[in-house]
């Protein structure tokens, strides 16, 4: 099945342009030129990536972009005509997973686009329906559903979304707050100083030893990290 590509941006000489050369390379193409739009296609189609314009009118990109984490982990690359660090970081600390300064070369596009999907598709375990898989777990964000080696897990709903959080990216380190920002909603905050007792509760169901956790770790300094087990 051939991968859906969203790209965003209201120049539309750059969307058409890139969106032929992504359509020469086999990819199904769709764009929008503002981030209404961009949502709305988030809502009704199954992407693989996203290239997301930071500069777009009615939503900044990174509006768009903390919008589309609260309902997806679609892989996202920044487009920036921006040099500084800021924006990089900012794009990176709200969901992004690669960044790229316009101008740029749709070669360079087209090589960081292969190497997400790579690494999304393989390293991380993730299926086209959505399905994480790390180790012994087996996460599904649309049944809403978590497993141990076959056994499902009853988890409550901030566990499930902490977990959520850091299968879809092993290795990242989130720190407290972080992790209590992705969390909390608008009728619940999860204040940071909680989330040790979340873990060590999460722990207890999807570890082996609790005692000696292989999955969820700790990362001295800053917070927490999910790791595929030896």
């Amino acid at each position: 099945m051939e991968e859906t590509i969203l790209l965003v941006d209201d120049d539309a000489a750059l969307l058409e342009v890139t969106s032929i050369v992504l359509a020469s390379e086999g990819y199904r193409v769709l764009t929008a030129e503002d981030g209404i739009e961009a949502l709305r296609i988030l809502g009704r189609e199954r992407l693989d990536l996203v290239v997301l314009d930071i500069m777009l009118p009615r939503m900044s990109g990174f509006e768009v972009l903390k919008k589309m984490r609260e309902q997806s982990d679609v892989p996202v690359v920044l487009l920036t005509a921006k040099s500084q660090s800021v924006d990089k970081v900012v794009g990176l600390e709200l969901g992004a997973d690669d960044y790229i300064t316009k101008p740029f070369d749709t070669k360079e596009l087209l090589a960081r686009i292969k190497a997400i999907l790579r690494r999304f598709g393989r390293q991380e375990g993730k299926d086209r329906d959505g399905v994480v898989r790390l180790g012994p777990l087996e996460l599904d964000p649309n049944g809403y559903t978590v497993s141990r080696e076959g056994v499902p897990l009853d988890l409550t709903p901030t566990e499930f979304k902490i977990l959520a959080l850091l299968m879809r990216r092993p290795g990242q380190a989130f720190t407290r707050a972080q992790i209590s920002e992705a969390v909390s909603t608008g009728s619940h905050y999860l204040a940071s100083r909680y989330i040790d007792v979340h873990i060590s509760r999460l722990r207890a169901k999807v570890e082996r030893d609790p005692s000696r956790p292989e999955i969820i770790q700790t990362v001295p300094s800053v917070g927490y990290r999910a790791t595929r087990p030896v």
